[in-house]
């Protein structure tokens, strides 16, 4: 009689552990996207120019954190 063993996995990160790194994606992509819209309004954009860069890097610099974290295995 054979028995067949799994191996041990370590478990996951933990829910906690989770919403901390989402939360540390959107705080670094607010981060980006007050500094585009202030560089930018300082460079002379117009109010619709400004917002679109920063929403642009919102979007940006969060992707990439999650990308990031996913492949660190926080995700």
């Amino acid at each position: 009689m054979t028995s067949i063993q799994t191996p041990l996995t370590p478990p996951g990160p933990s829910r906690t552990v989770k919403v901390m790194a989402l939360v540390i994606a959107f705080l670094c992509g607010a981060v980006a996207a007050l500094t585009a819209f202030t560089l930018s309004r300082h460079l002379d954009a117009t109010g619709l120019e400004a917002v679109t860069y920063a929403g642009v890097s919102f979007l940006g610099v969060t992707s990439l954190a999650v990308a990031v974290q996913e492949k660190l295995g926080l995700l």
